[in-house]
Protein backbone atom coordinates (compact mmCIF):
# COMPACT_ATOMS: atom_id res chain seq x y z
CA UNK A 1 0.00 0.00 0.00
CA UNK A 2 0.97 3.29 -0.87
CA UNK A 3 -0.94 6.16 0.11
CA UNK A 4 0.57 8.64 -2.67
CA UNK A 5 -1.20 6.44 -5.37
CA UNK A 6 -4.21 7.83 -3.59
CA UNK A 7 -3.89 11.08 -4.29
CA UNK A 8 -4.02 13.21 -7.81
CA UNK A 9 -1.29 15.17 -6.84
CA UNK A 10 1.35 15.83 -4.26
CA UNK A 11 0.51 17.81 -0.84
CA UNK A 12 0.44 21.42 -2.13
CA UNK A 13 1.06 21.01 -5.48
CA UNK A 14 -2.86 20.29 -5.55
CA UNK A 15 -3.39 24.18 -4.18
CA UNK A 16 -5.36 26.13 -6.90
CA UNK A 17 -3.53 28.49 -8.31
CA UNK A 18 -2.99 32.26 -7.38
CA UNK A 19 -4.68 33.23 -10.59
CA UNK A 20 -8.02 30.95 -10.21
CA UNK A 21 -8.42 32.05 -6.47
CA UNK A 22 -8.19 35.58 -7.68
CA UNK A 23 -10.49 34.93 -9.92
CA UNK A 24 -13.12 33.59 -7.52
CA UNK A 25 -12.43 35.57 -4.58
CA UNK A 26 -13.00 38.72 -6.62
CA UNK A 27 -16.63 38.91 -6.32
CA UNK A 28 -16.08 37.43 -2.51
CA UNK A 29 -16.68 40.32 -0.30
CA UNK A 30 -17.51 41.14 3.55
CA UNK A 31 -21.40 40.97 4.28
CA UNK A 32 -22.46 44.56 4.53
CA UNK A 33 -24.37 44.25 7.56
CA UNK A 34 -21.61 41.86 9.32
CA UNK A 35 -19.71 43.50 12.03
CA UNK A 36 -15.90 44.02 10.45
CA UNK A 37 -14.50 46.45 13.68
CA UNK A 38 -12.47 43.74 15.61
CA UNK A 39 -11.11 42.08 12.56
CA UNK A 40 -7.38 42.86 12.39
CA UNK A 41 -6.67 40.81 9.79
CA UNK A 42 -9.09 39.49 7.08
CA UNK A 43 -10.87 39.67 3.41
CA UNK A 44 -9.74 42.76 2.97
CA UNK A 45 -5.86 42.43 3.51
CA UNK A 46 -5.43 38.68 3.17
CA UNK A 47 -2.36 36.90 4.85
CA UNK A 48 -1.98 33.65 6.37
CA UNK A 49 -4.03 34.11 8.92
CA UNK A 50 -6.93 35.89 10.28
CA UNK A 51 -6.71 38.42 13.32
CA UNK A 52 -9.71 39.19 15.65
CA UNK A 53 -8.94 41.57 18.33
CA UNK A 54 -10.92 39.18 21.42
CA UNK A 55 -10.28 42.64 24.10
CA UNK A 56 -7.71 43.25 26.58
CA UNK A 57 -4.90 43.23 24.59
CA UNK A 58 -5.32 39.67 23.36
CA UNK A 59 -5.58 38.57 19.34
CA UNK A 60 -7.06 35.64 17.83
CA UNK A 61 -5.38 34.29 14.88
CA UNK A 62 -7.10 31.51 13.28
CA UNK A 63 -5.96 29.37 10.14
CA UNK A 64 -6.61 25.89 8.24
CA UNK A 65 -4.84 23.76 6.15
CA UNK A 66 -5.40 20.30 4.61
CA UNK A 67 -3.99 18.31 1.60
CA UNK A 68 -3.59 14.85 0.30
CA UNK A 69 -0.82 12.47 0.95
CA UNK A 70 2.69 13.74 0.23
CA UNK A 71 4.30 10.74 2.00
CA UNK A 72 3.73 6.88 1.87
CA UNK A 73 4.42 6.50 5.64
CA UNK A 74 0.77 7.48 7.05
CA UNK A 75 2.48 8.40 10.82
CA UNK A 76 5.23 10.92 8.63
CA UNK A 77 2.36 12.60 6.50
CA UNK A 78 0.42 13.12 9.46
CA UNK A 79 3.65 15.18 11.48
CA UNK A 80 3.92 16.92 8.24
CA UNK A 81 0.06 17.79 8.15
CA UNK A 82 0.57 18.93 11.58
CA UNK A 83 3.59 21.14 11.64
CA UNK A 84 2.15 22.67 8.45
CA UNK A 85 -1.00 23.67 9.79
CA UNK A 86 0.82 25.30 12.85
CA UNK A 87 3.09 27.08 10.22
CA UNK A 88 0.67 29.86 9.53
CA UNK A 89 0.25 30.63 12.83
CA UNK A 90 4.04 31.12 13.59
CA UNK A 91 4.21 33.02 10.18
CA UNK A 92 1.34 35.85 11.73
CA UNK A 93 3.64 36.08 15.12
CA UNK A 94 1.51 33.69 17.11
CA UNK A 95 1.50 31.09 19.61
CA UNK A 96 -0.93 27.93 18.46
CA UNK A 97 -3.52 27.16 21.61
CA UNK A 98 -5.87 24.62 20.20
CA UNK A 99 -6.48 22.53 16.36
CA UNK A 100 -9.58 20.76 15.53
CA UNK A 101 -8.84 17.95 12.47
CA UNK A 102 -9.87 17.71 9.46
CA UNK A 103 -9.93 14.04 7.85
CA UNK A 104 -11.39 13.10 4.39
CA UNK A 105 -11.07 8.91 4.23
CA UNK A 106 -11.93 6.22 1.54
CA UNK A 107 -13.44 3.90 3.91
CA UNK A 108 -13.66 0.98 1.24
CA UNK A 109 -10.11 1.43 0.12
CA UNK A 110 -7.90 2.48 3.21
CA UNK A 111 -7.91 0.68 6.78
CA UNK A 112 -8.69 2.44 9.66
CA UNK A 113 -5.29 1.20 11.26
CA UNK A 114 -4.01 3.55 8.78
CA UNK A 115 -6.05 6.06 9.64
CA UNK A 116 -5.23 5.89 13.12
CA UNK A 117 -0.83 5.98 12.63
CA UNK A 118 -1.87 9.74 10.26
CA UNK A 119 -3.92 10.85 13.45
CA UNK A 120 -1.00 9.69 15.89
CA UNK A 121 1.78 11.68 13.62
CA UNK A 122 -0.23 14.56 13.86
CA UNK A 123 -0.88 14.37 17.82
CA UNK A 124 3.08 14.03 18.11
CA UNK A 125 3.56 17.39 16.51
CA UNK A 126 0.43 19.08 18.61
CA UNK A 127 2.18 18.21 21.59
CA UNK A 128 5.34 19.03 20.45
CA UNK A 129 3.53 22.39 19.88
CA UNK A 130 1.78 22.62 23.02
CA UNK A 131 -1.59 23.09 20.85
CA UNK A 132 -4.38 20.93 21.88
CA UNK A 133 -6.46 18.97 19.58
CA UNK A 134 -10.09 19.39 20.96
CA UNK A 135 -12.32 17.95 18.32
CA UNK A 136 -12.79 17.55 14.44
CA UNK A 137 -14.38 16.15 11.13
CA UNK A 138 -14.80 13.50 8.94
CA UNK A 139 -16.10 12.62 5.71
CA UNK A 140 -15.95 9.48 3.33
CA UNK A 141 -14.07 10.60 0.00
CA UNK A 142 -12.54 9.12 -2.76
CA UNK A 143 -9.05 10.28 -1.88
CA UNK A 144 -7.48 10.80 1.68
CA UNK A 145 -6.63 13.84 2.80
CA UNK A 146 -5.58 15.59 6.36
CA UNK A 147 -4.81 18.44 8.49
CA UNK A 148 -5.98 21.14 10.57
CA UNK A 149 -8.00 24.27 11.76
CA UNK A 150 -5.80 26.40 13.92
CA UNK A 151 -6.43 28.90 16.82
CA UNK A 152 -3.61 30.59 18.43
CA UNK A 153 -2.75 33.99 20.54
CA UNK A 154 -1.19 37.07 19.51
CA UNK A 155 0.00 39.00 22.48
CA UNK A 156 2.48 41.47 20.39
CA UNK A 157 3.15 42.00 16.79
CA UNK A 158 0.81 40.74 13.84
CA UNK A 159 3.35 40.00 11.72
CA UNK A 160 2.09 40.72 8.21
CA UNK A 161 3.27 39.74 4.79
CA UNK A 162 2.96 42.68 2.66
CA UNK A 163 5.21 45.50 4.92
CA UNK A 164 8.85 44.60 3.02
CA UNK A 165 11.02 48.06 3.81
CA UNK A 166 13.46 49.22 1.95
CA UNK A 167 16.71 48.58 3.06
CA UNK A 168 15.59 45.15 4.79
CA UNK A 169 17.39 41.77 4.42
CA UNK A 170 15.57 38.49 3.12
CA UNK A 171 16.27 35.14 4.92
CA UNK A 172 14.96 31.94 4.50
CA UNK A 173 14.68 29.33 7.56
CA UNK A 174 14.16 26.18 5.43
CA UNK A 175 15.56 24.87 2.37
CA UNK A 176 13.55 24.23 -1.31
CA UNK A 177 12.94 21.35 -3.02
CA UNK A 178 10.45 19.72 -1.21
CA UNK A 179 7.72 19.60 -4.37
CA UNK A 180 10.42 17.90 -6.53
CA UNK A 181 11.16 15.05 -3.99
CA UNK A 182 7.35 14.93 -3.21
CA UNK A 183 6.48 13.87 -6.75
CA UNK A 184 9.55 12.02 -7.23
CA UNK A 185 8.43 9.88 -4.15
CA UNK A 186 5.05 9.43 -5.70
CA UNK A 187 6.52 8.07 -8.87
CA UNK A 188 8.26 5.86 -6.73
CA UNK A 189 11.86 6.45 -7.63
CA UNK A 190 13.18 8.39 -4.51
CA UNK A 191 15.78 6.76 -2.21
CA UNK A 192 15.14 6.69 1.18
CA UNK A 193 17.67 9.11 2.17
CA UNK A 194 16.00 11.69 0.12
CA UNK A 195 12.41 10.72 1.58
CA UNK A 196 14.19 11.17 5.28
CA UNK A 197 15.81 14.13 4.34
CA UNK A 198 12.72 15.68 2.87
CA UNK A 199 10.33 14.17 6.01
CA UNK A 200 12.77 15.99 8.21
CA UNK A 201 12.73 19.64 6.94
CA UNK A 202 9.11 19.63 6.32
CA UNK A 203 8.01 17.99 9.97
CA UNK A 204 10.32 20.50 11.87
CA UNK A 205 8.13 23.01 13.02
CA UNK A 206 8.65 27.16 12.47
CA UNK A 207 8.43 28.19 16.19
CA UNK A 208 12.36 29.06 16.88
CA UNK A 209 12.76 30.68 13.46
CA UNK A 210 9.47 33.02 14.07
CA UNK A 211 12.15 33.38 17.77
CA UNK A 212 14.76 34.01 15.59
CA UNK A 213 12.95 36.71 13.47
CA UNK A 214 11.54 38.72 16.20
CA UNK A 215 14.87 38.83 17.11
CA UNK A 216 16.32 40.33 13.94
CA UNK A 217 13.47 42.67 14.59
CA UNK A 218 11.25 41.47 11.44
CA UNK A 219 9.13 43.78 9.35
CA UNK A 220 7.58 41.38 7.22
CA UNK A 221 6.70 37.51 7.59
CA UNK A 222 5.25 34.48 5.53
CA UNK A 223 5.53 31.09 5.27
CA UNK A 224 7.10 29.09 1.95
CA UNK A 225 4.10 27.04 0.84
CA UNK A 226 1.89 25.64 -2.01
CA UNK A 227 2.93 29.07 -4.17
CA UNK A 228 6.70 28.64 -3.91
CA UNK A 229 9.10 31.14 -3.02
CA UNK A 230 8.90 33.30 -5.63
CA UNK A 231 4.66 33.29 -5.40
CA UNK A 232 4.89 34.09 -1.75
CA UNK A 233 7.58 36.75 -2.70
CA UNK A 234 5.19 38.32 -5.01
CA UNK A 235 2.38 38.37 -2.37
CA UNK A 236 4.46 40.50 -0.16
CA UNK A 237 5.71 42.73 -2.12
CA UNK A 238 1.80 43.56 -3.59
CA UNK A 239 1.52 47.16 -5.00
CA UNK A 240 4.25 48.40 -2.79
CA UNK A 241 6.68 50.64 -4.65
CA UNK A 242 9.85 47.94 -4.03
CA UNK A 243 11.60 45.66 -5.54
CA UNK A 244 13.29 42.04 -3.90
CA UNK A 245 17.06 41.17 -5.33
CA UNK A 246 17.26 37.33 -4.99
CA UNK A 247 21.10 35.96 -5.06
CA UNK A 248 20.98 32.50 -6.38
CA UNK A 249 23.88 31.54 -4.93
CA UNK A 250 22.50 31.90 -1.41
CA UNK A 251 19.17 30.16 -1.78
CA UNK A 252 19.56 26.64 -0.56
CA UNK A 253 18.16 23.86 -2.32
CA UNK A 254 17.60 20.03 -0.78
CA UNK A 255 20.44 18.37 -2.66
CA UNK A 256 17.78 15.28 -4.09
CA UNK A 257 15.77 18.00 -5.32
CA UNK A 258 18.06 19.25 -7.90
CA UNK A 259 18.99 15.97 -9.18
CA UNK A 260 15.55 15.15 -9.34
CA UNK A 261 14.43 18.05 -11.09
CA UNK A 262 17.44 17.58 -13.89
CA UNK A 263 15.87 14.26 -14.21
CA UNK A 264 12.37 15.69 -15.64
CA UNK A 265 10.89 15.76 -11.86
CA UNK A 266 8.74 18.61 -11.54
CA UNK A 267 5.15 18.92 -10.31
CA UNK A 268 2.13 20.49 -11.63
CA UNK A 269 1.77 22.97 -9.10
CA UNK A 270 5.12 24.23 -9.69
CA UNK A 271 4.07 24.93 -13.08
CA UNK A 272 1.78 26.47 -12.70
CA UNK A 273 3.40 28.83 -9.89
CA UNK A 274 6.19 29.14 -12.49
CA UNK A 275 3.98 30.36 -15.18
CA UNK A 276 2.22 32.82 -12.64
CA UNK A 277 5.39 34.02 -10.99
CA UNK A 278 7.79 34.77 -14.44
CA UNK A 279 5.50 38.22 -15.52
CA UNK A 280 6.06 39.92 -11.98
CA UNK A 281 10.01 38.63 -11.88
CA UNK A 282 13.18 39.69 -14.17
CA UNK A 283 15.10 37.18 -15.27
CA UNK A 284 17.34 35.69 -18.04
CA UNK A 285 16.41 33.13 -19.92
CA UNK A 286 19.70 31.52 -19.18
CA UNK A 287 18.35 31.36 -15.29
CA UNK A 288 14.89 29.65 -16.07
CA UNK A 289 16.29 26.48 -14.84
CA UNK A 290 16.82 28.12 -11.08
CA UNK A 291 13.78 29.89 -11.39
CA UNK A 292 11.93 27.15 -11.63
CA UNK A 293 13.07 25.36 -8.76
CA UNK A 294 12.50 28.68 -7.24
CA UNK A 295 8.47 27.98 -8.00
CA UNK A 296 8.76 24.91 -6.61
CA UNK A 297 5.24 24.05 -4.52
CA UNK A 298 6.33 23.41 -1.05
CA UNK A 299 4.83 21.49 1.77
CA UNK A 300 5.64 22.50 5.11
CA UNK A 301 8.37 25.08 4.12
CA UNK A 302 10.26 27.90 6.34
CA UNK A 303 9.21 31.22 6.94
CA UNK A 304 10.53 33.76 4.68
CA UNK A 305 11.39 37.10 6.34
CA UNK A 306 12.60 40.79 5.98
CA UNK A 307 14.51 42.60 8.93
CA UNK A 308 16.61 45.70 8.58
CA UNK A 309 20.29 45.80 8.12
CA UNK A 310 22.05 45.93 11.43
CA UNK A 311 25.51 45.58 11.82
CA UNK A 312 25.13 45.69 16.12
CA UNK A 313 22.82 42.04 15.66
CA UNK A 314 25.28 38.55 16.24
CA UNK A 315 23.14 36.85 13.27
CA UNK A 316 25.25 33.79 14.12
CA UNK A 317 24.82 33.82 17.86
CA UNK A 318 20.95 34.10 17.60
CA UNK A 319 20.57 31.27 15.49
CA UNK A 320 22.86 28.89 17.61
CA UNK A 321 21.01 29.92 20.54
CA UNK A 322 17.46 28.75 19.25
CA UNK A 323 19.33 25.95 17.49
CA UNK A 324 18.06 27.07 14.06
CA UNK A 325 19.74 27.52 10.74
CA UNK A 326 18.74 30.64 8.11
CA UNK A 327 19.76 32.04 4.49
CA UNK A 328 20.07 34.89 3.53
CA UNK A 329 19.28 35.44 0.47
CA UNK A 330 18.20 38.84 -0.71
CA UNK A 331 17.08 42.59 0.16
CA UNK A 332 14.62 44.99 -0.87
CA UNK A 333 15.41 47.85 -2.99
CA UNK A 334 13.17 50.81 -4.08
CA UNK A 335 11.42 49.93 -7.21
CA UNK A 336 13.06 48.67 -10.15
CA UNK A 337 12.17 46.80 -13.09
CA UNK A 338 9.78 44.50 -11.96
CA UNK A 339 8.37 42.84 -8.20
CA UNK A 340 11.70 40.33 -8.08
CA UNK A 341 15.03 40.73 -9.78
CA UNK A 342 17.04 37.33 -10.35
CA UNK A 343 20.76 38.01 -9.95
CA UNK A 344 23.12 35.32 -11.15
CA UNK A 345 25.42 33.95 -9.07
CA UNK A 346 26.30 29.98 -8.21
CA UNK A 347 24.26 27.99 -6.61
CA UNK A 348 24.76 26.60 -3.30
CA UNK A 349 24.24 23.29 -1.88
CA UNK A 350 21.94 23.07 1.62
Amino acid sequence: MRLTEYSHGAGWACKLSQKELAQVLTHFKQQNNSDTSKILVGLDSPDDGGVIDIGNGIKLVQTVDFFTPILDNPFDWGKVAAANALSDIYAMGGTPVSSLQLVSWPRDDLSFEILSEVLKGGLEIMQSAGCNIIGGHSIDDKEPKYGFAVTGIINEVIYKKRNLQVGDKLFLTKPLGSGIISSAIKKNIASEKAISEVTKVMSTLNDKALEVAKELNANAITDVTGFGLLGHLIEMVGDSSVTVNIYLENVPVIDFAKEYFNNGIYPSGSKRNFDAARKNTNFDINQEYFVKILSDAQTSGGLLFSAPSDNSINIDDICKRFGVKIWEIGDIVSRYKNKVNIIEGKWLKQ
